[in-house]
């Protein structure tokens, strides 16, 4: 696979995506869309992939999962799978429970360690607003802040958060401001 992108996914998000989340749900024409772009979901993942083989593969999966769905909610359901799919395996499972564990506000205040430990160009910013509301900025969302969303919410759900509401605010640039909110 050719490196044009210095923007990178790493291979362990693609296994979780691919490999747990999405194990055995995906048809055989996504699959082999997938595989026409370097993405053998049945083989071991790369050490990384270039982020411009990330966003299609997004779109793939979400016509293929949600095809009734309007885009923007498909986008959002399918980071809420990532992590609660996620959640399901024993690795997850552990990390289910630090984030029980941790609560909500301190689980948002690591969720940029998370991200980080995804890729190599997503930062994520937090300012507080109360105890259970955060203004939350992305930097990069690749034109799909509804996957960052759905990602956020099911996170905050898994600790313990009541509620958990996560709204767009404003787009800027390829980034994405959040009001985060729970009870």
């Amino acid at each position: 696979m050719m490196m044009t992108d210095e923007r990178v996914v790493f291979g362990n998000t693609f296994h979780g995506l691919f490999q747990i989340a999405l194990h055995g749900r995906l048809s055989q024409a996504a699959r082999y869309a997938l595989g026409r772009m370097g993405l053998h979901v049945d083989r071991q993942p790369l050490p990384f992939y270039p982020a411009s083989v990330w966003r299609p593969s997004i779109e793939i999966i979400v016509r293929d999962l949600f095809p009734e769905l309007h885009r923007e909610e498909a986008y959002r359901r399918l980071g809420q799978k990532m992590v609660t799919e996620v959640s399901e395996t024993v690795l997850g499972r552990g990390m289910l429970a630090l984030g029980r564990a941790l609560g909500p506000r301190r689980l948002l205040m690591r969720m940029n360690h998370n991200f980080r430990n995804a890729d190599n160009y997503v930062q994520m910013q937090l300012k507080e607003l109360a105890p259970t509301a955060y203004e939350v900025h992305i930097n990069e969302t690749l034109g799909i802040p509804s996957y960052y969303q759905g990602i956020i919410e099911a996170a905050l759900g898994a600790s313990g958060a009541r509620e958990p509401h996560v709204h767009h605010v404003r787009a800027e640039g390829s980034g994405c401001t959040y009001r985060v909110e729970w009870h």
